[in-house]
């Protein structure tokens, strides 16, 4: 257990002096500042521009080239742009690696075991994955409650005589994140010269939203066939309201299903906790005992069975 304590406070220091290292250059660092006050106000005059785009993962060179050598972090790396976060690929995997190296020291330091150490390392290791999830859901959420209204803009830039790129434009320019960079991007990319369909499949590609999905069909079909874009727009914005209508409804019904099964999951958290505080000895026979271990990890898949199966439940696709 000692040589497992060492070899956890050599990892945690390196880890922690490399993100020191990128936190300085990319924060700090004098050089990073004025560079990030002069994108703004300058093109592609000033020196620091280059002409081709570089995926940058990391800001260590070593780093950078390890993982542009690996081909399976493109959908970390989505996951990543879904949820608008500015941290590279590799400063998600220092932080990951640096949770879950806490988790396992913590179970070394209390010597509950080789066993609950790795599954805390496990569990450390899989916090940012679950933080950054949760930021893509709330992004990908805001995105659909302001879709019916970004709709309703561009019909009636329609309607005044613009073009259908130009009312994505004042999208763009008139709403906030994540709608109006997100239809920003999708401007410039026509602008490059992208087919209005691909850039709008692109679009889908980086927001999972079922409305979304709606109105570029709806879109690509009318550019086939014709008609008038405008009504189109109009109605689609119209569905997406009838849908939230429907969705908030739903939501008040299954209130008391959701709510019991948060009490129901978080309950025995909760007992656990109270027993550990009144007495300590009695609950480390679970995580000492082999037998106990068993009986946790027994209790622990269970209980995400049963939430899984509660949520399945009481969520209703609309």
């Amino acid at each position: 257990m000692t040589i497992v304590i060492s070899l956890g406070i050599f990892l945690s220091l390196i880890l922690l002096i490399e993100g020191g290292y990128y936190f300085y250059h990319q924060v700090v660092s004098p050089q990073q500042r004025k560079l990030k006050r002069r994108l703004p106000h300058e093109g592609t005059n000033s020196a620091e521009h280059e002409i081709l785009r570089k995926r940058q993962l990391s800001a260590v060179p070593w780093m950078q080239q390890v993982l542009s050598s690996l081909s399976n972090l493109g959908g970390l790396e989505q996951l990543l742009q879904q949820a608008n976060s500015q941290m590279p690929i590799g400063v998600f995997l220092l932080l990951s690696g640096c949770v879950g190296m806490v988790g396992g020291l913590i179970s070394a330091f209390k010597d509950w075991g080789v066993l609950v150490a790795l599954g805390l390392g496990v569990v450390g290791c899989l916090l940012p994955w679950v933080a950054i999830k949760i930021q893509r859901k709330k992004r990908f959420a805001e995105f659909q409650r302001q879709l019916p209204e970004g709709l309703d803009l561009m019909a009636r830039a329609l309607r005044a005589g613009h073009a259908f790129s130009v009312g994505m434009k004042m999208v763009g320019d008139e709403f906030p994140d994540p709608i109006g960079p997100e239809f920003g991007r999708t401007v410039e990319e026509i602008s490059f010269g992208i087919d209005v369909p691909e850039a709008m499949q692109n679009l889908t590609k980086r927001v999972d939203c079922v409305d979304l999905k709606f109105f570029v069909t709806a879109l690509v079909v009318q550019r086939e066939t014709g008609g008038n874009l405008a009504e189109i727009i109009e109605a689609i914005s119209r569905l997406i309201r009838q849908r939230y209508e429907l969705f908030g409804r739903i939501r008040a019904l299954s209130a008391e299903g959701r709510l019991s099964g948060y009490i129901l999951f978080g309950l025995p958290f909760v007992m656990a906790g109270v027993l550990f505080y009144l007495n300590e000895e009695y609950m480390m026979v679970l995580f000492e005992d082999p037998i106990g271990q068993m009986m946790v990890l027994g209790a622990g898949f269970l209980m995400c069975l049963g939430a899984f199966v509660m949520r399945n439940m009481c969520q209703i696709k609309v």
